[in-house]
């Protein structure tokens, strides 16, 4: 098994504060993507301005700061300073020792690039840093690409939700993944190459 990576600092991504301002552009043009859409604001999803993902992640920026249960970051390159997707840890709840995941990486050329390293930074974060006992990620069955992440990384589909999304014109499973921290400290799973 190979050493941890820096908590906020991988082999290409790093985590940085999120800064509405700077990152709402960014994060305005992936909203055309329904699956981003969502995970931005519950409701139907729809491409969204910049002054409305800026009030969003002014939000979750303020609830971060305010509420010790949310926590909010910017996935970044090493090499330059922009956007590539975001992390926000939701809902911990310190007395189970349990918190939603909401991973996005805005361009799919990315993701294929980055996102095994921003779960694994994502995962560290959560068991070593917030000492959780249990992660959640919530998708939509037509996410192919991340369950299939998800299942790589050893998280157990826990519970399916039948036809509980309506995207796209139609009535999708939301899907929910699980992993333990027992199950992460055994494998460790995206930090072998």
């Amino acid at each position: 098994m190979s050493a941890a990576l820096p908590l906020y600092i991988g082999k290409m991504l790093r985590l940085t504060p999120l800064v509405a301002e700077k990152d709402a552009p960014a994060a305005a043009a992936w909203t055309d993507q329904p699956a981003i859409a969502s995970r931005l604001r519950e409701g139907p999803a729809n491409p969204m301005t910049v002054f409305e993902v800026r009030k969003i992640f002014e939000g979750w920026v303020k609830e971060s700061e305010e509420n010790g249960r949310d926590f909010v970051f910017a996935y970044r390159p090493q090499s330059d300073d922009r956007l590539l997707g975001y992390l926000r840890m939701a809902h911990v709840q310190w007395v189970h020792g349990a918190g939603l995941i909401n991973l996005t990486i805005g361009d799919p050329a990315d993701w294929n690039t980055y996102a095994r390293e921003a779960l694994e930074m994502a995962l560290n974060y959560a068991f070593d840093e917030l000492n959780l006992f249990r992660v959640t990620m919530r998708v939509g069955s037509d996410e192919a690409e991340v369950c299939e992440l998800l299942d790589e990384a050893r998280f157990t589909l826990e519970v399916r939700q039948r036809q509980a999304i309506y995207r796209g014109g139609q009535f999708l499973d939301r899907l929910s993944f699980g992993m333990l921290r027992p199950e992460w400290q055994a494998f460790r799973p995206l930090e072998v190459a």
